[in-house]
């Protein structure tokens, strides 16, 4: 395996470098999606989100029966909104996908969420929604690349996101405002915010593999490393609130992302300072 490594790290560029970025980004991908199915089938269930919602689910019926008196004597409207909010929340604890399906996200259908007992955003408003629509509202799922939520003919319920919407429903046909595309980077802070921190220095470990050399001085290696890990972890601290009000978190995320940057740089100067000292000892042997 080293010998492997050894022979990859002394390619030349163009063959080395592809080869580097692919496995990079199946190590990425693994670590994001270690059950590949899982990944197809939240690409298809995202290209018509409204599709998952059931109102008529066997599974749903003696929910319907239990919600039945909560709503009783109240009209269609903002209290009804909130108490099947709340019924929703207490019979659908909040869990991470990558808890509930190993996986870094996934939009599951109202089947998959009863039978796993507990979801985060999207399989909440999945729920939501259908039962919505079985009690006569008008419901759909709304995004704005953090948080889902259901969007009815009588208001907004299951916590409306703070970041303008991404994907909503009109005239019954899903629309994307391409123009929210630029909150994707605060989506992708808080993505890795949230997301486990052994997973990510995966990810970190294995980049920094790839990019050592034959001849790199360990403790020029070590500083690389110890970059690339503190703007991760500054990374994962100021990405937790992308809907703050102040810049706080906008500049530490700017900054973090700086950190990683000098991270890298380090290493290609490490790497060529290798790289020379080799040459040197070959043309000296």
């Amino acid at each position: 395996m080293y010998g492997l490594w050894c022979r990859l790290q002394d390619g030349a560029w163009w063959c080395r470098a592809p080869i580097k970025g692919v496995l990079l980004a199946a190590t990425v991908f693994m670590v994001c999606f270690p059950y590949p199915h899982l990944f197809v089938r939240h690409i298809q269930h995202w290209r018509d989100p409204n599709a998952l919602i059931e109102p008529d689910a066997p599974g749903l019926k003696p929910w319907l029966v239990e919600l039945e008196p909560d709503l009783d004597g109240l009209e269609a409207g903002s209290e009804a909104l909130k108490v099947v909010e709340r019924f929703v929340y207490r019979k659908v604890p909040y869990a991470w996908d990558w808890d509930t399906w190993g996986v870094a996200d996934y939009l599951p259908t109202v089947p998959e969420t009863l039978q796993a007992g507990a979801e985060d955003c999207d399989g909440r408003a999945v729920i939501s929604a259908s039962l919505l629509r079985n009690l006569g509202y008008e419901a759909d799922l709304v995004t704005d690349s953090v948080h889902v939520w259901v969007k009815t003919d009588h208001g907004e319920t299951m916590s409306p996101g703070r970041l303008p919407k991404l994907i909503e429903t009109r005239d019954g046909k899903a629309h994307v405002r391409w123009r929210s595309l630029l909150n994707l980077p605060k989506s992708a802070a808080y993505g890795i915010a949230v997301f486990p921190l052994l997973r990510e220095l995966i990810v970190v470990a294995v980049f920094w593999l790839l990019a050592l050399r034959k001849g790199m001085r360990s403790l020029d290696a070590a500083i690389c490393l110890a970059l690339l890990s503190g703007g991760l972890l500054l990374l994962r601290i100021s990405g937790a609130e992308p809907w703050h009000p102040t810049n706080l978190h906008f500049a530490g995320q700017w900054t973090a992302l700086a950190t990683m940057l000098t991270g890298v740089v380090a290493l290609q100067i490490a790497y060529r300072r290798a790289r020379q000292r080799t040459r040197v000892t070959g043309n000296i042997s």
